[in-house]
């Protein structure tokens, strides 16, 4: 199993794009919020996956920078099934909250040629605190990850050999989610900025934490490998800087992915 980054940064940034991946197994596909616009169809387009490959999409919350890309995707998948005889079926997977959003802005935008397919080929699927499930040919438990902010979920990824991903969303592990993340393969989660920046883009503030803070968490958590994601605009040597930040208090392998890596799991 692998996922592909297609994006890495935080809602503002410029150098990079939002933070959302593809996760791969054998011929199953499942995209992983969408970013902000319609650049995730090109990112898509660049790896060479064809929109009617993928299974369908877990949405973690109604951020701009991780909703608004999905009216494209699905918009996407729409126009397969218009115009390319396309007969699979497509699944939207969210909290209540998120899916009632992500409908209201496709039906608002897109018209009845797409929305006419509409829980007939493109499927609504509301998930629940601790619900499992077989999404797109991936097996997932969601949590709802306790944010103060805005209703949001992440989830328990199975892993072929035994292990698991934990995906935290754009927050960070909190006590109430620590079962998820205790012990995982990897770790995927956020890192606003560096601690030694923390005055500067102020991550506490927007609940967000630095890359000292996850790798706190990730010694905490016992897990074997962490992946940062969701941070700011840093330049080259953002990579390094935050490696070596999370690394003066975990030991485990950290990975800090560029737009459009890939990582095995």
């Amino acid at each position: 199993m692998k996922a592909t980054f297609l994006g890495t940064g935080c809602a503002m940034v410029l150098k990079r794009y939002n933070t959302c991946f593809l996760l791969e197994q054998d011929d199953n596909k499942l995209l992983v919020d969408a970013g902000g616009g319609n650049e995730i169809l090109v990112r898509l387009d660049k790896l060479h996956v064809p929109i009617t490959s993928i299974g369908g999409m877990f949405v973690t919350h109604s951020h701009s920078d991780h909703i608004l890309g999905t009216p494209w995707v699905i918009r996407a998948v729409g126009t397969a099934m218009a115009e390319q005889g396309y007969t699979g079926t497509f699944t939207v997977a969210a909290c209540a909250e998120t899916l009632a959003h992500v409908r209201t802005i496709c039906e608002m935008i897109l018209g009845k040629k797409m929305t006419k397919y509409f829980d007939k080929q493109i499927l609504f699927r509301e998930v629940t605190d601790g619900e499992q499930l077989n999404l797109a040919g991936f097996d997932i438990q969601a949590f709802d990850i306790g944010s103060t902010k805005m209703k949001q979920f992440g989830f328990r990824l199975a892993l072929p050999d035994g292990e698991h991903v934990c995906f935290a969303g754009d927050e960070p592990v909190k006590p109430s989610t620590e079962k998820y993340a205790r012990d995982a393969k990897w770790l995927f989660s956020e890192a606003y900025c560096l601690y030694a920046d923390r005055d500067i883009y102020k991550p506490y503030e927007r609940s967000h934490v630095t890359s000292l803070d996850v790798g706190s968490i990730a010694r905490e958590m016992n897990v074997k490998n962490l992946l940062i994601y969701h941070t700011e605009d840093y330049g080259p040597d953002r990579r390094e800087r935050m490696t070596q930040e999370a690394g003066s208090v975990y030991s485990g392998h950290i990975f800090v992915p560029e737009d459009m890596e890939t990582v095995e799991l």
